[in-house]
């Protein structure tokens, strides 16, 4: 899920005064449940790059060498070469919507999935659709990544999708996931790595404002109406008042996954350009608009990101990465 750099803070305010650490951390986690309790909310300005057929092609291509080939149905393919599947359990960390554990039962890839997040409003939505698709195989529970403290048998595999950059206490967290797996469990990632507090580059930041300056107006309006060109990076302090966890420590994750775990693979995706380009403005390029010439310019925008990736004029700002206990 991108977040929108432009989204008005709108859940409680920020106060001056010293309070103690689980007042702060209350404090934190309602004001997470206000920012990401509906997930309506987050489609309300436009959608996102990812929500496009030609970006998840792309994204596919980067981390699994084929355009049709998603990183889950590719994790799961390795997989299946030392075990059966289904897999018997899997932990799934902030799960946001619920879409990834529905996947992974209707799939076949899982047989029974503990979900967490910490926001009341999106474990209630997600249970909501599980019931809604026949699923009683998932289970939903109110946990915070930072003081992980489940008491579940071992899991095979757990799942980190846009998840763990809402993470302060990596450490712990890879402490916990350890703890939880099997001995020769899983740990699937696929995460913004990108600069922490989205505090992009200045280079970076010239580069997604050339491209979306040469394209017409109305593939830059948002759905309210908003012209989205000129991008600007928003202040540490600002992303931290509207939601704490937001990119907390992001650029950090491969470091320390790196240190508590036997990193199999790591493939970045990209991200550094498109990421940022086609926020909140990616149904431009969806039907009913001239969706062939909204596609020429969306497939410039991708070759754009490639070329500057091959000259090492950017870096993934996204990455998938294969995670496994240490033997």
């Amino acid at each position: 899920v991108a977040y929108s750099i432009d989204r008005p803070y709108t859940g409680p305010s920020v106060s001056n005064s010293i309070e103690s650490s689980e007042q702060t951390a209350a404090a934190d986690a309602a004001r997470i449940d206000a920012v990401w309790g509906d997930p309506a909310d987050w489609q309300a300005d436009g959608l996102h790059w990812q929500a496009l057929p030609a970006i998840r092609h792309a994204i596919n291509r980067r981390v699994t060498g084929s355009a049709t080939l998603t990183p889950l149905a590719w994790f799961f393919d390795r997989l299946r070469a030392e075990r059966e599947l289904p897999i018997e359990r899997a932990l799934v960390l902030a799960c946001w919507d619920g879409k990834l554990e529905r996947r992974l039962v209707l799939s076949g890839w899982v047989r029974e999935i503990v979900a967490i997040d910490l926001s009341p409003r999106v474990l209630e939505h997600a249970a909501a659709a599980a019931r809604a698709a026949g699923l009683s195989n998932i289970r939903y529970v109110r946990a915070d990544m930072n003081r992980l403290e489940l008491d579940e048998p071992p899991f095979d595999v757990v799942f980190s999708v846009a998840a763990i950059h809402h993470c302060a206490a990596l450490e712990q967290l890879c402490d916990a996931v350890t703890r939880l797996l099997k001995p020769d469990g899983w740990f699937y990632l696929d995460e913004y790595v990108g600069p922490s507090r989205f505090q992009w580059t200045d280079a970076q930041m010239r580069q997604v404002n050339l491209a979306l300056d040469l394209l017409p107006d109305d593939l830059v309006r948002t759905a309210k109406g908003q012209i989205r060109r000129h991008h600007q990076r928003v202040s540490a302090e600002v992303i931290a008042a509207h939601d704490p966890s937001e990119a907390v420590r992001s650029a950090e994750i491969p470091g320390v996954v790196g240190q508590r775990f036997e990193l199999v693979e790591q493939r970045g995706y990209g991200g550094g350009l498109l990421h940022l380009q086609l926020a909140q403005i990616a149904q431009n390029f969806l039907a009913p608009h001239d969706t062939a010439r909204a596609a020429r310019y969306l497939e410039l925008l991708i070759e754009a990101e490639d070329a500057l990736q091959r000259a090492g004029r950017i870096v993934d700002d996204f990455a998938v990465m294969l995670a496994r206990r240490r033997r």
